[in-house]
């Protein structure tokens, strides 16, 4: 018995969760993929999320409107797309003018403090993978999973909300050269190209082909910003 429980607490996964907050005295509707929320403060709470990429809608209903009837005097305040990765909580809150700020928190796990005691180190030990690559797998991901994460980023009508879903997939992900440069070009923005090509660097499995990102630059300014954060990096 004592084997059997130990061994199940193991086993037992770290879950995600998503919280999503909206400032103001408005009466709204939260409706996560397609499954509406309700909450008299305006704030709810998913947990046991399954992780991936989650649609997210929020609609503010007039003083008037009953708040368990969905009827035309709706309006959509915010739509995106967002990224929870396994294991981690992440936090939404969106202000009067439905602008959004993300926050990402790993969730702690106590059977699991032995092997890691702050999951926000798991960064700096990717990071470390290009130097270990017989404790870790450096394999990009599958030209699948690229073009599902490609239409993912696309589906981002607001260019600062893509930014922020491409780190949170960086974070989680190997690419190569091309991918990385591919990524780029969904972004109008010099500097957020700038910024991609930075973060998908130590994440990048054939670094020595990474020259290939900067046709994605338009101004030799950036060039140089990339190359020296590279020389910097190594």
């Amino acid at each position: 018995m004592a084997i059997f429980i130990s061994l199940a607490s193991f086993a037992a996964p770290v879950q995600s969760k998503l919280s999503i907050t909206v400032v103001g005295n408005k009466d709204v509707e939260i409706v996560v993929d397609n499954n509406r929320y309700q909450s008299n403060d305006n704030s709810v709470v998913i947990n046991s999320l399954q992780p991936g990429s989650h649609n997210v809608k929020v609609f503010s209903l007039k003083r008037n409107q009953r708040r368990n009837v969905w009827g035309n005097n709706s309006q959509l305040i915010y739509s995106s797309n967002v990224y929870v990765r396994p294991g981690y909580f992440v936090g939404i809150t969106i202000d009067r003018n439905g602008r959004a700020t993300f926050n990402e928190t790993a969730i702690r796990n106590d059977r699991r403090n032995n092997d890691r005691d702050d999951r926000y180190n798991d960064r700096n030990d990717r990071y470390d993978r290009r130097n270990d690559d017989d404790n870790y797998s450096r394999r990009p991901v599958t030209e699948q999973s690229f073009s599902s994460i490609v239409q993912t980023l696309r589906r981002e009508y607001s260019e600062n909300s893509r930014l922020v879903l491409a780190r949170q997939i960086i974070d989680r992900n190997y690419f190569t050269s091309e991918q990385v440069k591919y990524m780029m070009q969904l972004f109008s923005f010099e500097n957020n190209r700038v910024e991609i090509a930075k973060l998908a660097y130590r994440y990048t499995t054939d670094q020595r082909n990474y020259f290939v990102v900067y046709d994605a630059l338009s101004y030799s300014n950036s060039k140089e910003q990339l190359a020296d954060y590279i020389r910097r990096a190594n």
